[in-house]
């Protein structure tokens, strides 16, 4: 595939899923190693910002695990410019690092849904965790912790050249690791770049970004920050089915009424802060607002209202459905090898009271005992077969037990 997409694409960079090569460790490391230094190799990956780091904490963990004969090792290592993070944060991808869309689709319904659930279970759950996800969705949209995590650091400036001018931010006491990372300037771009590389691999300026601007008062943010992608003017375009009609919900409607309150909100806030007594009619306000909403919430669902307004007595006119027995469960297919000795071994029902083999009836219904005068006219002839058949019994299982 890297020989193709070089030859059909040459302008498109090829990044190896790193979901699958971490998979792999479970399988080229003994058990003891993975569980001793698998967190060790996920820190080394993820946490890396620059290439020299990664480098160093790569080796420290080889020596340190005692891995330096391993050859699954050296060959991803060798592959480390198309897979690890710090290598590849120079290339848009949407903050996206594995090819396995599905397979986070999966894990994310697994936490709702099983295999044991009925079916009408099963579409209530389904559709709590569409909720579930929609919901992280519209917070997503409209609050960002970059945002806010930025009003907490303060750059400094370092030194300043003809093209550019370079700052450094230290993070946060927030954050697990302390480090410091450098806002270069283009002053002919008017553009700034951070080393976290978090604009150029996800398209969202940092939070160091975000404090050097909020430093020279461009906020809100200019252009050449904003993708269009990552707008809420992006997801209010009209979209149309195959047939050209428009599509529309209440997830539009959500949407609209979020922005619109959430702009709202924050005007009043920003007017209030100004004064103490403002501040304490707002609060008030909103405690108000907040109880009533709370009441509206708490009827709502002791009525039973799903998602999309119904109750739930609209389901119990739905029932699961029969058991249905499957194509495919039948009794396995037999070879004529199998048939034929299985043929050989049963010889069919026999009869005690005539002593016939291979008969449809039994002692209660024989025949010849109902009928002792037919009994004694075809007696000759029925213990001359019964001899005949008692023989070649004898010699059959005597021939077997020779065999055997």
């Amino acid at each position: 595939m890297t020989k193709a997409l070089v030859q059909s694409l040459p302008n498109t960079f090829h990044r190896y899923c790193s979901w699958h090569i971490l998979e792999k460790f479970s399988t080229y490391l003994n058990a003891i190693t993975y569980r001793d230094f698998y967190k060790d190799f996920q820190q080394c990956i993820w946490e890396s910002e620059c290439p020299e780091e990664f480098e160093r904490k790569w080796v420290t963990t080889i020596e340190k695990a005692s891995l330096d004969n391993n050859d699954w090792l050296k060959s991803i290592f060798e592959l480390r410019s198309r897979w690890v993070p710090a290598y590849v944060n120079h290339v848009f991808s949407a903050g996206m690092s594995s090819s396995q869309r599905a397979e986070s689709s999966h894990a994310f319904f697994k936490k709702y849904v099983s295999k044991r659930n009925l079916l009408m279970d099963f579409i209530l759950r389904f559709n709590r965790a569409l909720a579930q996800q929609r919901h992280e969705e519209l917070g997503a949209d409209h609050f960002q912790d970059e945002l806010w995590n930025s009003l907490v650091i303060m750059p400094q400036f370092v030194r300043e050249n003809a093209t550019h001018k370079m700052y450094v931010v230290e993070s946060s006491p927030k954050e697990c690791v302390r480090r410091v990372r450098e806002i270069a300037y283009d002053k002919e771009l008017d553009f700034a770049s951070c080393t976290c590389k978090k604009f150029e691999s996800e398209g969202l300026p940092c939070r160091h970004i975000l404090a050097f601007l909020r430093l020279f008062g461009n906020i809100p943010l200019p252009n050449q920050y904003i993708m269009k992608r990552w707008t809420r003017g992006a997801k209010c375009q009209i979209i149309t089915d195959k047939q050209g009609v428009e599509i529309g919900g209440q997830r539009s409607s959500m949407l609209t009424w979020r922005a619109k309150l959430f702009q709202l909100a924050s005007e009043v806030i920003d007017k209030a802060i100004i004064y103490e007594e403002a501040s304490v009619i707002v609060n008030d306000g909103l405690q108000s607002l907040l109880g009533k909403i709370e009441s509206i919430v708490s009827n709502t669902k002791s009525g039973g209202i799903s998602e999309k307004g119904s109750t739930a007595h609209d389901y119990e006119a739905l029932k699961d459905p029969s058991a249905v027995r499957a194509k495919g469960c039948r009794q396995r297919l037999k070879r004529g090898k199998e048939k034929v000795t299985n043929a050989a071994k049963y010889r069919g029902r026999r009869c005690n009271g005539c002593g016939k083999i291979g008969q449809s009836h039994d002692k209660r219904n024989c025949p010849l005992l109902n009928n002792p005068s037919s009994q004694n006219e075809e007696s000759p002839q029925h213990a001359s077969e019964y001899d005949s058949k008692a023989d070649s019994f004898s010699s059959t299982g005597l021939h077997e037990k020779m065999k055997g």
